[in-house]
């Protein structure tokens, strides 16, 4: 290592232990804050990940509800003129209600509605009367016949699953969408954490303050080692991807590395499915398409 190498380096690891240490004081001189956001969130415990881990299900529990909840006697729809007589052209995973008027919703976790039974895999029900919504696990093969739909959609699902799993139903998605339709992914980048740590430009402590201000659990520890490790640890994460990683995976599934994009925020080959990227994490999000 060169001497301007090692003065660089220093000089980084300087900037970045005096933002920490300013961010640690101004902790300190807010107690009542930091009192009151965690008595909005009792049992939340940075330290404890599997703790967490807890919470965070029973929380995915309780907002796994809507007004009204209707089995359609038709039950799932198979092949693409199904989709069509139902007015769905894709589908949106890891969501009980879609944002997409002609999407079909889908999620891992049962969803209830009002006082009335959850749902159940293998039926297709109405949610709110402008909805559709079914529950199925990505682990297993898709219940849809090949070339079905136009276009796929899922926002920080993928680190949610292990590889193999993520490999698996990547390759379902190509399978059940038609020639020309397109894939769109969204996930925490790694470039993103990575090199935030590594040259203290800030990135860590943005994004601390982002998810307090938004009401995401009691802030976050201050220090960087942690914000960089909880994006593994945290969430029910199970693998975490930059964009090299994507196009790895995308290309086991069968997508044709050269038709696999880096995207903007609500950029896209399509506006309609683009659109259903939200706000809430723009900051650690990277965005990716595939054409079938």
């Amino acid at each position: 290592m060169t001497e301007k190498t090692r003065r660089t380096e220093q000089t980084r690891r300087t900037a970045q232990t005096e933002r920490t240490e300013r961010t640690e004081r101004a902790e300190r001189t807010k107690p009542a804050e930091r009192a009151a956001r965690s008595a909005r969130f009792p049992g939340w415990d940075w330290d404890d990940p599997d703790g967490l881990a807890t919470r965070l299900d029973e929380f995915s529990a309780q907002v796994a509800t809507c007004d009204t909840l209707e089995p359609h006697p038709g039950g799932l729809p198979h092949d693409h003129a199904d989709f069509r007589e139902l007015g769905l052209t894709g589908i949106e995973f890891a969501a009980f209600r879609t944002a997409h008027p002609d999407g079909l919703g889908t999620d891992l976790t049962a969803l209830r509605g009002g006082a009335g039974p959850a749902t159940e895999p293998g039926t297709l029900y109405r949610v709110d009367g402008d909805r559709w919504f079914t529950q199925l696990d990505i682990a297993e093969p898709l219940p849809f016949a090949d070339a079905s739909i136009d276009w796929v959609y899922a926002e920080h699902l993928i680190e949610h699953v292990t590889l193999p799993v993520a490999v698996g139903w990547l390759r379902e998605a190509r399978r059940v969408l038609r020639p020309g339709g397109v894939l769109r992914l969204t996930t925490p980048d790694l470039a993103r954490y990575l090199v935030g740590y590594a040259t203290g430009d800030g990135f860590l402590a943005k994004h601390r303050r982002r998810l307090t201000t938004l009401g995401f659990g009691p802030p976050m520890p201050a220090r960087p080692a942690f914000l960089v490790n909880q994006v593994f640890r945290y969430y029910g994460h199970q693998w975490i991807y930059d964009l090299d990683e994507l196009r790895h995976v995308l290309t086991l599934a069968g997508f044709t590395p050269g038709q696999v994009r880096h995207c903007a925020y609500r950029q896209g080959t399509r506006s309609d499915v683009a659109d259903l990227d939200t706000a809430f994490r723009t900051d650690e999000t990277i965005y990716v398409e595939a054409d079938r």
